[in-house]
């Protein structure tokens, strides 16, 4: 003979949802055991299965308990379809995302590629930059995970789902442009995300560049070689300095690995 009723034990473990979910849902009225036994044990028969396989699919597409609970109690062809058309929708949005990711990793992959064939560490040169989008967070940092715990912060501003991380997207810290003028290079007055998608104009025109590889307990080596630079070719800093890191502690444990540009804006 075969089995009817199933232990609230035996449904958690065939669908994976811990007891106490199912026992909300009966508190809920969205399942509701068969009966109970005398010994208190709940048990389900194959009509409430299908129920969970019903509120499994439609909580994966963010689908409310209300809403659900409303399908199940007035179920037919006409709620059915109209089921049917928002999982349709939920599909299209899901498949969207992941297009999107899919070219973000795409570009962060070329940018990785890029660099492992990159020669020109540690080189000066004025290279013309477009305007960007810039998104920041204005604060005082000295240390790497100061910065990138802002970094986190800001992230959380981003309109699209995929981390900054797995992205396109450059992130930095900002240096007051007084105080790299003075040789004071280890104080950050903000984290920065430079994007495509939002955030203030960040205006175009010449950067002085410097890309270095290695730990960045270096970098106080570069920024003077940039101020002896501009003081010998008598150039005027007209803008506070972007330090990106374009390889870093997310990509790679090996601080040697590390890949950074020091960005600084500039006129003759």
């Amino acid at each position: 003979m075969k089995k009817k009723y199933y232990k609230i034990g035996e449904i958690s473990k065939l669908y994976k949802i811990s007891s106490d979910i199912l026992r909300h849902y009966e508190k809920i009225g969205l399942i509701v055991p068969d009966y109970k036994g005398d010994n208190g044990y709940r048990y389900y028969s194959k009509k409430q299965i299908w129920k969970l396989n019903n509120i499994r699919n439609l909580r994966s597409l963010g689908v409310g308990l209300n809403e659900i609970k409303e399908f199940l109690n007035e179920r037919n062809i006409k709620s059915t379809k109209n089921v049917i058309d928002y999982q349709l929708k939920e599909i299209e949005k899901s498949i969207e995302q992941l297009k999107i990711l899919r070219t973000d990793l795409e570009i962060k992959k070329k940018n990785i590629d890029y660099f492992e064939m990159f020669k020109d560490f540690e080189k000066i040169i004025i290279k013309d930059i477009p305007d960007r989008k810039i998104l920041k967070k204005l604060g005082s940092f000295k240390y790497d995970w100061e910065i990138d715990y802002e970094l986190r912060i800001l992230n959380e501003k981003i309109d699209f789902e995929s981390d900054f991380i797995f992205t396109e997207n450059q992130i930095g810290a900002g240096l007051k442009k007084e105080e790299f003028l003075n040789g004071n290079y280890m104080t950050y007055n903000e984290s920065f995300i430079i994007n495509n998608y939002q955030g203030e104009e960040l205006k175009g025109g010449k950067y002085l560049s410097l890309t270095f590889k290695g730990p960045y307990n270096t970098i106080s080596n570069y920024y003077d070689e940039l101020n002896n630079y501009i003081k010998l070719n008598k150039l005027n800093v007209i803008g506070d300095i972007l330090e990106i890191y374009h390889v870093e502690i997310h990509i790679t444990e090996d601080e040697n690995e590390f890949i950074t540009e020091i960005q600084i804006p500039i006129k003759k």
